[in-house]
């Protein structure tokens, strides 16, 4: 697999060359981060080398005809046949006023000097760091081809594209014909995933996946030999089959109708065949077999072995699905994973044994890579670079008795140039769909490949300081997350709260609201933990500060990230956060907002959070122990403990205790938040404080959420500066008369913000399992919660359950404790003096969770989410 960089408002050009035709050009590429622009064309007059000088015109665009094209899956028109010369001189003044409207938006722009161009696919914007796009051209013409990629329409960014090419002999064969295809929601496999909606195709007897409308297939299961079970109430087909699990739902009736009648008409023809012909006829390069045994023979080794490693990895799936005892299940995984090395091995071995003539050094280009333009194509199929593939699907299954790699950890070797780590990374992707992709296992089947000079590459640094510096971590996960989007809504919707609140909180008059059952449905699918890291959404106010030089302006953006913290508030009164269970945790990395998260539940009665936040500009921490009560109309939640802050460019330390709130309206049912008294946040550095006065409403006035803070400089006691806002929207000061500056203003919610708990956007993803990343968490982490999981995606009655079941073993491992005289000791945090406390002491972070997470060795913990 080649890799290139393209720098802004460029281009780059690989060509191929083909001596024999007629043949099929396939190509498969992906970028980071960002998406390119890509096109094809071909060009008569072979020219030397992969780069050329272009501007100027191109040749026709296609017209419309046979296909001999796709992209995706997507169906393209033949080009115009060759002209010469005089034709393609008339042409050239118009060609360059009407290229494709798709180039001219993008911006693509061209240099190429020879006439003698053809374009077959125009330049077209692609999703590609999303996917891995794939595309072929039926060449029917000896000539030299040009893939294009185009970066020209970026003003700033460069692009790294990942890409893959291989010629094939067109043979004269015919692919199933497809019964049916569509969108339908196929079950995940990993638990609490749920559903996700996928592209199914129904081509002859097999059943086809892939997440794109004719992408890539990601599995395919032989409808003939599988056992197809169906339900009309919630419109889902089971297909189980020796090639893999398929569990799919329809949408509406017609849908599940539709797909039910096909999958019944290719079941009944399979049995009609197996009667005439005494055996099932299947279609090339698709074998069913059963799943522990071997490949069949009469295939090419390559796709015996891939055969065989699919074969593996669904057994081993179906193993971890059902209900087996531990040590049955770590012996059937040991097992499987070294069938699936064998496999992988096979496959790597055949990537690096050379038949072909060896390449001269005087063949390749400056990356050591050989030239295509000087490719000897009389092989039927050529494939380039297929060894890099197969060495990370070796990687992936490798394991030996003494070293048993958890499910889906992959390690990737590193070159010492940190560009090229995060490289190997983030082409994990475009590897792992490679390997997947028939095409792909056949060009490796039918060819021998070409050997890439290979780089030195180092083990990763292992001497990373992860534990002190937030910034290793965050540039960890900012690799893993390079395609990554945060989702901007939850799964479902919010569920009704219709429950007598009031019936409730009468009977508990007085009491802690802490110790009080609530009905489900009155939460909000986060929870305590998540709450406490939500108040970082506005944390780039202590990020600005830590750079000012005036320790007054400092305590200013410190003033107005406290506001911040009180105004996620504003909106979410009528519902309360999970309490989480005692020993959960929760973290969260943030590589744009440049700050990394821990929280761990450490006391259950009382109930008290604590958490640590750090980031190259600051450092933050607090404990949630505080005190609720019911005073009949009204609740009163009350602060405890202090929030701490430290600037480290100017050595601040502020502390400051958040004030009392006041939730309103219980029995009117407009429920309001206003927050009471005064809150001072004190610089103990310098001495500089801010008193901040919360404006209370009136019997017939609103309070319109006003604040005003006075800051003093030092042990002065007169005021040095005011600021005037409200804590839920903004916080101004005026520096001079008629010159306002907005220190900070709230962000605006969704548009749809009403149907999800009043989130915002920063909340939405704050409980989203990430797969790049939940590899790296711990077994007590939030997101691997499963009434929570359930409740976010509107299964409230399944929720209500588990969370039933979750909190009665928790009492049954406090009456364990108990009966043995043990105390729990939390992982992460320890109680500890604290002279700014109201208490005296306080809980604060006493390290090692970054560097267990970096090494994957956290300590073995009781199953908190087990029920």
């Amino acid at each position: 697999m080649e890799e290139v960089e393209i720098l802004p408002r460029d281009a780059y050009l690989h060509t191929v060359t083909v001596k024999h035709a007629p043949c099929t050009i396939q190509w498969w590429f992906s970028t980071k981060r960002k998406n390119i622009d890509f096109g094809l064309f071909q060009r008569h007059a072979p020219s030397s080398g992969d780069e050329a000088s272009l501007s100027g015109s191109i040749g026709p665009v296609a017209s419309r005809g046979s296909t001999i094209g796709t992209i995706n899956g997507r169906r393209l028109a033949s080009p115009p046949k060759a002209l010469n010369t005089p034709q393609l001189q008339q042409l050239e003044e118009s060609q360059r006023q009407a290229l494709s409207a798709a180039t001219k938006q993008r911006g693509g722009y061209f240099k190429l000097q020879d006439r003698n161009v053809v374009e077959l696919m125009p330049l077209k914007h692609y999703e590609s760091s999303k996917t891995t796009i794939k595309g072929s051209w039926n060449a029917v013409e000896p000539g030299t081809y040009v893939l294009y990629f185009d970066n020209s329409f970026s003003k700033n960014t460069s692009k790294r594209v990942s890409f893959c090419v291989a010629v094939k002999e067109i043979r004269q064969s015919v692919r199933p014909p497809v019964a049916m295809s569509g969108w339908l929601l196929k079950k995940k496999r990993k638990r609490m995933q749920g559903w996700a909606q996928r592209w199914i195709s129904l081509q002859g007897h097999w059943l086809v996946y892939s997440t794109t409308e004719g992408g890539i297939s990601r599995a395919k299961v032989d409808v003939a030999n599988a056992v197809v079970s169906t339900s009309r109430q919630d419109h889902t087909i089971t297909v189980d089959g020796d090639e893999g699990f398929l569990q799919l739902r329809a949408q509406n009736d017609a849908d599940y109708n539709a797909w039910v009648a096909a999958l019944k008409r290719t079941k009944e023809h399979a049995v009609v065949s197996a009667a005439t012909d005494h055996g099932a006829t299947f279609s090339a390069g698709a074998v069913p077999q059963s799943p522990m045994g071997p490949p069949r023979s009469e295939h090419s080794p390559a796709q015996q072995a891939h055969l065989g490693y699919e074969s593996a990895v669904t057994r081993l799936t179906e193993l971890i699905r059902d209900n087996v005892d531990d040590q049955q299940l770590r012996k059937a995984i040991y097992e499987h994973l070294q069938q699936m090395s064998e496999y992988a091995g096979t496959l790597f071995d055949m990537a690096c044994t050379p038949t072909r003539p060896e390449i001269s050094r005087a063949e390749t280009n400056a990356s050591g890579r050989p030239s295509l333009a000087l490719t000897d194509t009389q092989a039927s199929d050529v494939f380039y670079d297929t060894n890099e593939v197969l060495e990370l699907a070796r990687d992936e299954s490798d394991i030996s008795p003494d070293k048993s790699p958890a499910i889906g950890e992959t390690e990737y070797d590193s070159d010492e140039n940190e560009d090229d780590f995060e490289d190997t990374q983030d082409s994990g992707r475009m590897r792992r769909d490679l390997i997947r992709d028939p095409d792909f296992i056949e060009a490796l089947a039918q060819n021998s490949l070409q050997q890439a000079e290979k780089k030195q590459v180092d083990e990763p640094a292992s001497d990373a300081d992860y534990e002190h510096d937030p910034q290793a971590t965050m540039d960890h996960v900012q690799r893993q997350l390079v395609s990554y989007e945060p989702r901007t809504q939850l799964p479902a919707e919010a569920c009704l709260a219709n429950v007598g609140l009031v019936s409730i909180l009468r009977k508990n008059m007085g009491k802690d609201l802490g110790s009080i059952a609530m009905p489900l449905v009155m939460n909000e699918p986060i929870n305590a933990l998540q709450a406490l890291c939500e108040e970082l959404a506005y944390c780039t106010l202590l990020q600005k500060a830590d750079a000012l030089e005036d320790s007054m302006d400092r305590l200013m953006y410190v003033a107005a990230f406290a506001m911040s913290t009180l105004s996620i508030k504003k909106h979410r009164a009528e519902r309360k956060p999970f309490n989480p269970l005692l020993g959960e945790t929760y973290e969260l990395v943030e590589p744009q907002s440049k700050f990394r998260f821990v929280s761990e539940k450490v006391s259950h009665h009382p109930a008290v959070m604590a958490c640590h936040a750090d980031a190259p500009g600051f450092r933050m921490w607090q404990d949630s122990s505080g005190k609720s009560k019911f005073w009949g109309k009204s609740i009163e939640l009350s602060q405890t403990s202090n929030v701490h802050i430290e600037l480290p460019t100017h050595s601040d330390h502020f502390t400051y205790c958040k004030p009392s709130a006041l939730i309103r309206g219980l029995i009117s049912g407009v429920r309001t938040v206003d927050f009471t008294g005064e809150m001072t946040i004190v610089n103990s550095t310098t001495g500089d404080r801010c008193s901040v006065t919360f404006k209370e409403p009136g019997m017939f006035s609103s309070s319109n959420d006003a604040v005003e803070c006075r800051l003093y400089q030092g042990n002065s006691q007169s005021v040095d500066r005011v600021l005037r806002g409200s804590w839920s929207s903004q916080l101004e000061y005026e520096r001079s008369p008629g010159h306002t500056e907005a220190l900070w203003t709230v962000a605006a919610l969704p548009p749809n913000a009403h149907n999800f708990y009043n989130f915002g956007y920063f909340t939405m993803r704050l409980n989203e399992l990430v797969p790049e990343t939940s590899q790296d968490l711990p077994p007590t982490d939030t997101r691997f919660r499963p009434d929570q999981r359930a409740y976010e995606e509107g299964r409230v009655d399944d929720a209500e359950y588990i969370k039933n079941e979750l909190e009665e073993a928790q009492r049954a491992r406090k009456r364990d404790r108990d009966a043995q005289g043990v105390t729990w000791t939390p992982q992460w945090f320890e109680e500890s003096d604290d002279a700014d406390s109201p208490t005296g002491r306080a809980w604060t972070y006493k390290g090692g969770y970054w560097d267990a997470r970096a090494h994957h060795a956290f300590p073995p913990t009781v199953d908190l989410f087990k029920y």
